[in-house]
């Protein structure tokens, strides 16, 4: 079994062949790399690094982008999976009856579920670009 340190994953050169690699794999690093010693092996490994290769400082914790990341990542992989239905979405999404009961209680609906519908409504009008408030 690899460990998560071994984890492959695409090198700045392979995402600049492959754009459509570029939004997960900054997102990826957005969403992890937020301790700066312990990931920092991570994030260089991911190109974030500065022009002499030193590790960039990790990103703030900011909950509402973070929320807003994985969304258009679960819209975005709905989408390369050919999940497009909105009651597909919407099952996938019920399979996970803690986060939509912690979620509604809290925010009166459920965030997540609500914001990857918007998301995968802007890829398939082709606006992947869309600004989305969670």
């Amino acid at each position: 079994m690899r460990s998560v340190s071994r984890l492959d994953a695409p090198s700045r050169a392979a995402t600049s062949r492959h754009p459509e690699t570029a939004f997960p794999t900054a997102s990826a690093i957005s969403l992890a790399c937020f301790r700066p010693t312990r990931l920092a092996p991570l994030a260089r490994d991911l190109g974030h690094v500065d022009e002499a290769g030193k590790v960039l400082p990790p990103f703030r914790w900011d909950d509402n982008r973070r929320l807003n990341l994985r969304a258009k990542l679960d819209a975005l992989y709905f989408h390369l999976y050919g999940v497009t239905d909105r009651a597909d979405i919407r099952y996938l999404y019920s399979t996970f009856p803690i986060v939509e009961r912690e979620e509604t209680a809290e925010y009166g609906t459920y965030r997540s579920r609500d914001l990857a519908l918007a998301w995968a409504n802007a890829l398939a009008a082709g606006n992947p670009d869309a600004a989305m408030a969670p």
